[in-house]
């Protein structure tokens, strides 16, 4: 556990200083987005997020090989650049379309457009069934449908909820509270070496939520995806297959509700979430 929350705090301060030192180094045009309330900001500051992981993969394994597992190395390692490379191409090349998987899906029937949001959710499909499959995570096809269902699902339900600063930020750390959280209570002394891979992704993601909650920056598709995927992995390294059946229908469930409500509406309607959503963020207080 140690580990975990070292890599934790060492992500977090990484995060904060590349936006110190590098941030101003994303302020292009080409990399800028409107933010909910029609500012420009920086767009693409989830590069931060990929880039620090990456470093914890490198640094984690080269120092802990005989206590980690070389194949879940490798399998956070391509889920992190692709779900981060897919994310990049999305963030700077979208096309306009209904959103959701109705109007990627819609696009593609109605216009014949193959556009970035499809080839994201192909792309992210296929690398969560590879990376589940080198990692050794799951048994037999259901096992490993369910695996890489839970992967998938993550990175897009983070996506989903990245429609205000620092949102996204907070719920990966409620996931990973709650992961944590059940390793301490149900795991071996062994689990929680499990979540260090998501303990990077989260501090880092925790790293650029102060200047993301002052509307300087957002971490766009690239870190969100890469976040909630890795999320995912942690939680089929570390839950039984009964947790992991109860993952995939709460995260399918909050996937299919998106398509016909706003999680935007639904959390200012309820005072508590509501609170919770504009902690930190001085331009939403009421």
């Amino acid at each position: 556990m140690i580990l975990t929350i070292g890599t934790f705090l060492v992500a977090l301060v990484g995060a904060l200083l590349c936006w110190g030192r590098l941030g101003l180094s994303l302020s292009k045009p080409q990399w800028e987005k409107e933010n909910y309330r029609g500012r420009l900001v920086v767009g693409v500051s989830g590069v931060f997020i990929v880039l620090i992981e990456i470093l914890i993969i490198g640094n984690l394994y080269w120092g802990f090989s005989d206590s980690l597992d070389g194949t879940h190395a490798v399998a956070v390692l391509i889920l992190v650049a692709a779900f981060g490379l897919l994310g990049w191409v999305d963030d700077t090349r979208a096309e306009e379309t209904g959103g959701g998987f109705r109007g990627h899906l819609g696009s593609v029937i109605s216009d014949g457009v193959l556009s970035t949001g499809i080839l994201k959710l192909v792309g992210g499909i296929l690398v969560s069934f590879g990376a589940v499959l080198l990692a050794d995570a799951s048994d037999g096809l259901v096992g490993l449908a369910r695996s890489a269902a839970i992967v998938a699902l993550g990175a897009n339900l983070l996506n989903l909820f990245d429609r205000a600063p620092a949102r996204s930020s907070k719920v990966a750390v409620l996931w990973f509270v709650i992961l944590v959280v059940s390793v301490v209570i149900w795991g071996d002394s062994y689990s929680p070496l499990h979540l260090v891979w998501a303990s990077g992704v989260v501090g880092a993601s925790v790293g650029l939520a102060p200047s993301e909650l002052m509307e300087r920056h957002m971490q766009g598709d690239i870190g969100v995806n890469a976040t909630g995927a890795v999320l995912g992995f942690s939680t089929i390294l570390v839950g039984s297959s009964l947790a992991q059946w109860v993952t995939l229908c709460v995260l399918a469930a909050l996937n299919l509700m998106s398509e016909g409500t706003s999680f935007s509406q639904v959390i200012a309607h309820n005072p508590a979430l509501d609170r919770l959503d504009r902690l930190g963020a001085q331009h939403r207080r009421k």
